[in-house]
């Protein structure tokens, strides 16, 4: 999915300082701000949450106002900032990570800048229960498996070397949760190419084309209709044509609270997309790990990749 202004959000603190303080207690010591929320204060104080160096908000206000265009972070001089040079959210940068040894990959894992999915969970941990906790999030100990398979991953992008690494997600909602965060993480999927940034991989519904990808595609998309069949669930989402229809089971839904208040809401689903009619796309997602709804608070930082 081609993205013109690749930066989400940045990380705004009053604390943390480029060349004075380390790249990892960035996140900890800042706060997320989407380009929309910059404000004068902030310049000077924003930083990219990949290579930590600093970042500007461009056009100023007054131009967003009057010439309604879209605001968006960019990176300073690469000269200035060599840290950002090979940062993967610069505009031109080349989607993929590259890992050139299993040490180095291993590494990444355990920052937890690189999770591996070697499948999505087919059923959830019990025939019943609840995956959201009293405050509408979900539930952590549900959804993660810190002890999934070890999975051969192409890791090395440029000589295609597979290294065996250990998987520690399966569901698409542990990428909901803590979603800003994910989105600067990289995730190698089932069969994919190489691993590459959450937010390089997801796919909007409203860019489709009639050229569907030709694989299972991680996609989002806004619920505009949810149905209750005799055997299945269907949750329609909004398509650049018509809508998506993806077909569910009743019982993960109602685990999952999702129904007709979902309306509104963004779901993200991994899946191959089919024509069902010459306006409607529709799919099957049947495993209880692959489709999920994103928490409210997030939909900010998904409507930027829209």
């Amino acid at each position: 999915m081609e993205q013109k202004h690749r930066i989400v959000y940045g990380c705004y603190s009053d604390v943390w300082q480029y060349g004075q303080h380390d790249k990892e207690q960035l996140k900890a010591l800042s706060v997320e701000v989407i380009p929309e929320e910059f404000s004068p204060q902030m310049k000077g104080k924003t930083f990219c949450p990949i290579c930590a160096t600093p970042l500007s908000r461009t056009p100023d206000a007054d131009a967003i106002s009057k010439n309604n265009i879209t605001a968006h972070y960019k990176h300073g001089s690469k000269k200035k900032y060599p840290d950002s040079i090979k940062c993967e959210w610069r505009v031109n940068a080349k989607p993929g990570l590259n890992y050139e040894s299993e040490e180095i990959a291993a590494k990444a894992i355990e920052n937890k800048e690189l999770a591996i999915i070697h499948s999505w969970k087919s059923t959830p941990p019990s025939g019943d229960g609840n995956d959201i906790v009293d405050t509408g999030e979900y539930d952590r100990t549900a959804i993660q498996d810190e002890n999934g398979p070890n999975t051969e991953v192409p890791i090395a992008r440029h000589n295609g070397k597979s290294f065996s690494l250990p998987s520690n997600i399966s569901t698409v909602m542990a990428l909901c949760m803590n979603f800003p965060a994910n989105l600067s993480r990289g995730f190698y999927f089932p069969n994919s190419q190489y691993p590459m940034l959450l937010s390089d991989q997801l796919y909007s519904t409203s860019k489709l084309t009639d050229d569907l990808p030709k694989k299972e595609t991680l996609f989002f998309g806004k619920i505009i209709g949810f149905r209750e069949l005799s055997a299945r669930n269907v949750i329609e989402v909004e398509s650049s044509n018509d809508l998506v229809k993806i077909y569910t089971d009743k019982s993960y839904d109602e685990r999952k609270h999702i129904s007709k208040k979902s309306k509104g809401s963004y779901l993200l689903f991994s899946a191959k997309l089919y024509s069902e009619s010459d306006s409607v796309y529709a799919c099957k997602v049947l495993n209880w790990g692959a489709y999920s709804v994103l928490p409210k608070k997030y939909d900010k930082y998904i409507e930027a990749l829209r």
